[in-house]
């Protein structure tokens, strides 16, 4: 991977650099609107929207954008950037209590509402108890001057005064992203100019995107996946996006064949609802070239089996997250083959460390928290939570992994979700690669259960492969039980082997399609 050395651009900048060197060429398709708008044209959306921001809030202020994945999306967080304001994606599948945690800790000025959405604001606002609502307006009426996008005709908007120069500093914040963890109140991770302009580089460079390069957008838009790795990397490529308001596995597939779409970003779950549609095949999706995926760990037998149906698209593991959406490390189709379990060597420009508690560099082959440097890290959380970086600017992630002689990663888990049964720690990852391997199930969570002598019990939630029998009931149908359990004893030992084991046909997931960790916690009890 090659990130061009030259000066990262705030978002509003890196549309301006696009829409004149790609202008013409379409950037975003929203089927919901029947729009189709090039770089150019997007920019001129964005310059109006930010015009019409400012009519209503100052630099500076928090302007909160409740909508579904769509052309309106887009706009807002370009149009923040391009007025100085800091931008606050509240997906629409959330949960208001969710929301309104969200409202609280960014305490926006405006909220904008999409239509269809107003008893989910309204919801919302109930629950944010915050003393100071924003104020409340349609997202039409500001972002798309009341749909001069379906025909791209109508006087322009008159502005209300002039805007400033385009942003220059890209360490400047210009948008909010909530931590997508299942559990917890999420935290607000300080988006940059400089952080996105990177990851839309790596991306662009890992990928081979080009102007011809177009993606579907069906994760939560404002997520990094949707906002970052997705429609930054087509603006700095010249390439483009088609948003998708919901998923499945069939809209997915049928969106990229109808539109021609190159690449694809993932969670390692959907894959396996994929390979329930026949139409996921090279036959029928000939204009499919790449793959990027991560955040889980994904089973040997389902990306064999990917493999199998489009043989032509490059699969690549990629290890980021909201913290640095920029991938840490990556995993190549090639490299796949000799280390299976791991998610790539560090990309030029990242350091990768595995430490012990104190901050000490562990011996290679010894497990400890993942200590990362990147360009892309965020300058830190809104609302006061402390990031975890030491004083050689090193940023714990959070996970636990180990380093082979190679420099491959690989991670064993979460350090909040470490389980202590009778004295001996274990990783569910390592858990659930285990349960991967043995070829009986296509996705699998571990978490811990309460047991009353030996501090945690292993609990796990699978999905059997494709064509086995399945049912929600512990221990009846679906793969052997007793083989899953030897699996796990041979792999990692007997200390980690699952006590409880339930079957299901999909996995509960967060609205960006991570494992929901607390329903399966529900599922277990």
């Amino acid at each position: 991977m090659d990130v061009p050395d030259v000066p990262l651009r705030p978002f509003a900048r890196l549309l301006a650099d696009s829409a004149a060197r790609h202008g013409g060429r379409p950037a975003l398709v929203d089927p919901v609107l029947g729009a189709e708008v090039t770089h150019a044209g997007l920019r001129d959306l964005v310059e109006e929207a930010a015009t019409r921001l400012l009519a209503q809030v100052a630099p500076g202020e928090r302007v909160a954008v409740l909508a579904r994945n769509g052309l309106e999306q887009a706009v807002a967080a370009l149009a923040c950037s391009r007025a100085g304001l800091v931008h606050v994606g509240l997906p629409a599948g959330d949960p208001p209590e969710r929301l309104a945690a969200v409202l609280r800790s960014a305490a926006p000025r405006l909220l904008l509402v999409q239509p269809g959405l107003d008893g989910t604001a309204a919801a919302t606002l109930g629950a944010s108890s915050s003393g100071a609502d924003p104020a409340v307006l349609p997202t039409g009426h500001v972002l798309l001057a009341e749909g001069r996008t379906r025909s791209g005709a109508g006087a322009p908007v008159r502005r209300a005064r002039a805007l400033p120069p385009l942003p220059e500093d890209a360490a400047a914040v210009h948008s909010l992203v909530a931590t997508s963890g299942s559990t917890g109140a999420p935290k607000l991770v300080r988006l940059t100019g400089a952080m996105v302009d990177h990851a839309a580089r790596a991306y662009g460079s890992l990928l081979g995107l080009g102007p011809d390069d177009r993606t579907p957008v069906h994760l939560p838009m404002w997520w990094v996946s949707g906002h970052v790795t997705q429609l930054a990397s087509a603006l700095a490529s010249g390439g483009s996006v088609v948003t998708m308001p919901a998923w499945s596995p069939a809209d997915l597939v049928a969106v990229v064949r109808r539109h021609g779409a190159t690449w694809l970003d993932l969670v390692p779950t959907l894959w396996h609802g994929l390979l329930r549609e026949d139409g996921f095949s090279a036959a029928s999706l000939p204009s499919l070239r790449a793959a990027v995926f991560g955040g889980a760990p994904a089973a040997p037998e389902v990306l064999a089996e990917v493999r199998r149906r489009v043989p032509g698209v490059a699969l690549l593991d990629a290890y980021a997250m909201s913290e640095v959406p920029s991938p840490l490390t990556c995993l190549t189709a090639r490299d796949a083959a000799v280390h299976p379990t791991s998610v790539g060597r560090a990309l030029p420009g990242v350091h990768v460390e595995v430490v012990d508690e104190q901050g000490r560099a562990l011996p290679t082959g010894a497990t400890g928290a993942v200590a990362v440097r990147s360009p892309a890290l965020t300058p830190g959380y809104d609302g006061g939570a402390r990031l975890a970086v030491d004083d050689r600017g090193r940023f714990r992630t959070g996970d636990v992994g180990v380093l082979d002689d190679e420099g491959f990663l690989v991670l064993t888990g979460r350090a909040a979700d470490r389980m202590i049964r009778g004295g001996v720690t274990i990783h569910p990852a390592e858990v659930e690669r285990a349960l991967l391997a043995s070829g009986l199930v296509a996705a699998a969570v571990v978490v811990p259960v309460p047991a009353r002598l030996h501090g945690d019990d292993v609990g796990a939630v699978v999905v059997p492969t494709l064509g086995a029998p399945s049912t929600p009931r512990q221990g009846v149908a679906g793969p052997d039980v007793a083989a899953l359990r030897a699996a796990v004893r041979a792999r990692v030992g007997a200390h980690a082997v699952p006590v409880r084991v339930v079957v299901v046909d999909e996995l509960p997931r967060t609205p960006n399609g991570k494992p929901d960790r607390e329903a399966v916690r529900r599922l277990l009890a």
